[in-house]
């Protein structure tokens, strides 16, 4: 497959213009509100060109993740003061390198969250909330002053 006919690569196009568009955008990650489901904190973590696994990234693109994903996991706790951040990848709905983090939510933890998550349980999304905390995270990840970022 290529980028043309990816979901992922058309929606980071789409996200160029989007309210609330990027969180964060580095300069080969891209991170926005989860695109699936409005469920507060849960954001997507995605290359900017397309891939379809870890295992295609570049130097450049796996040198970055793991102090991104850490970036973002402490971002998330300082906003939502969950102990917890969960980030799962599966690639099997939309083969394109993309990693999935946020807090758990509700009384639902581990196996249930994440299984309610997959399911696109409609009692986890609230997007006005996901709106507000997508904003707060936008702003404490600029507070970092990266020069990579890109803040909408």
């Amino acid at each position: 497959m290529t980028g043309d006919g990816c979901v992922l690569c058309v929606r980071a196009v789409a996200l160029a213009d989007a309210d609330p568009g990027w969180l964060l955008r580095t300069g080969h990650w891209g991170v926005s509100i989860h695109p699936a489901l409005p469920a507060p904190a849960w954001v997507a973590v995605q290359t900017l060109r397309h891939t379809e696994g870890l295992a295609g990234l570049d130097s450049a693109e796996a040198d970055e993740l793991g102090p991104l994903l850490a970036r973002l996991s402490a971002a998330v706790t300082r906003v939502t003061g969950s102990e917890r951040v969960y980030t799962y990848s599966l690639g099997e709905g939309c083969p394109h390198t993309h990693v999935l983090l946020g807090p758990p939510q509700q009384d639902l933890r581990g196996a249930a969250f994440i299984t309610g998550l997959l399911r696109r349980d409609a009692s986890l999304a609230d997007e006005a909330t996901a709106l507000r905390v997508a904003r707060d995270l936008a702003g404490e990840l600029a507070a970092a002053n990266t020069p990579t970022i890109g803040k909408r």
